[in-house]
């Protein structure tokens, strides 16, 4: 019997295993990558496109467009496209990032064959009717409204101009007035050029039955395959200083730090993923044991590498009390200074070591986190050597090497700080 008394035997995770997918085509050439595990009867089918918010023209169009894919086909009401596959415990999403969005089916496997069409018919026939349109609009208008009076909002908008450019598809952010902008001939010709037969790549995941490409082909591989088009991003230095947005009743004050650098594909984005979680990574973290258990300025606080297809950065975000805003800030740097003078002690390193690699371990539990992952890797084109050479260079880095990335990336006058909240003097 298990002596709840004893704590769990500590370990170190040596390697982390990575399911590799089949790869197929079908008949017109779209590659379906197929993770074929699990013991539950469940399927997730995942179509892939090469149209992200990057993509729109202007924002909002392709995060709307993507939204309301499942609002109405010329057959079907959004109602009856719900009804159509939960009357199977099955479920229809769609998913936008910077550089991609995908519609996903989850069905039980059984049921494939009744809930397959839904998600074609979705695909190949929406039609964004108007009142489904109006209705999303005017919720996400409301929404916005709610959102700008936060300052975490405002540091984050700020953030990301300051960056980019605020004109820029990495840059921008939406404001109310981009929500009355939105027309429905803007959403089709987005789904028309990016969407409609333009599949970049299926993923499909679970415990599939034996018919599930044959499925497949019958329902995506007959049509003539539109070509894909791939976004290529220029992203130029933005030479931006500091900024503080005056909010005067706010409570709290929103903390944002960083710079651009690169995407996971660089040479070093690894070990800045490792110094960044030595930085705010985890809960043991020198930002969370300073700012937050020693200080008590702050409820949480992070930093992380940020992946983009064009381009990445980093990131250190926090909110306190707007009366120790600019204290916060100071110990801020003061940790980021300790990594680029003082050598990350083994022991701690070791701690980070294991955290990540259990973070990883955790993340390809199951066919459906497996597809995820795999998902991640071929957004850059990247394949089981990538993972691998992840995992060896978590378990090596040394903390000289890890000195030497804050060195040259860290410095105080390449990062960039963004506050919000009432008026302070940093």
């Amino acid at each position: 019997m298990l002596d709840r008394a004893i704590a769990p035997q500590f370990g170190t995770i040596k390697d982390v295993k990575l399911i590799e997918p089949q790869v197929h085509h079908l008949d017109n050439g779209i590659p379906v990558f197929t993770v074929n595990a699990g013991s539950q009867d469940v399927t997730k089918i995942e179509l892939v496109f090469s149209a992200g918010t990057a993509a729109g023209k202007r924002i909002l169009i392709a995060s709307t467009t993507t939204k309301l894919l499942t609002a109405g086909t010329s057959t079907k009401t959004a109602a009856q496209i719900a009804e159509s596959v939960d009357f199977y415990g099955a479920h229809l999403e769609a998913e936008t990032s910077h550089d991609d969005c995908s519609l996903n089916l989850f069905t039980l496997s059984k049921h494939l064959e009744q809930t397959l069409p839904v998600l074609t018919e979705v695909y190949v026939d929406s039609v964004f009717p108007e009142q489904e349109i109006a209705t999303h609009l005017g919720k996400s208008k409301q929404e916005m409204l709610v959102k700008q009076e936060k300052v975490s909002y405002l540091g984050a908008k700020a953030f990301a101009a300051s960056m980019f450019g605020e004109n820029h598809p990495y840059g921008r952010s939406a404001s109310v007035t981009d929500y009355d902008a939105v027309t429905r001939d803007d959403l089709v010709d987005f789904y028309q050029e990016h969407i409609q037969n333009g599949i970049k790549h299926i993923i499909v995941a679970g415990k599939l039955n034996e018919n599930t490409f044959e499925q497949l082909n019958n329902a995506f591989g007959k049509e003539e395959r539109k070509e894909s088009l791939e976004s290529t991003i220029e992203v130029k230095p933005q030479t931006t200083q500091d900024s503080h947005i005056e909010k005067a009743d706010a409570v709290q004050n929103s903390i944002k730090i960083g710079r651009v650098l690169f995407n996971r594909k660089h040479a070093d984005f690894i070990g800045l993923q490792v110094s960044t979680t030595v930085l705010g990574g985890y809960f043991g973290s020198r930002l969370m044991s300073n700012i937050r258990e020693d200080k008590g300025y702050t409820y949480g606080i992070g930093a992380g590498m940020v992946s983009m297809k064009n381009s990445g950065y980093l990131s250190i975000s926090t909110e306190v009390g707007a009366d120790v805003c600019k204290a916060a800030v100071d110990e801020i740097f003061k940790e980021i200074e300790r990594l680029r003078k003082e050598p990350i002690p083994i022991d701690e390193l070791e701690l980070v070591r294991n955290y990540m690699l259990g973070s990883i371990l955790k993340s390809v539990d199951g066919p459906f986190s497996i597809a995820d992952k795999w998902r991640t890797y071929l957004r850059y084109d990247l394949g089981l050597s990538s993972h691998r050479n992840l995992i060896r260079q978590i378990q090596t880095i040394t903390p000289e090497r890890l000195r030497e990335l804050a060195n040259m990336y860290f410095k105080k006058e390449d990062l960039v700080l963004i506050t919000a909240g009432k008026s302070i003097s940093v």
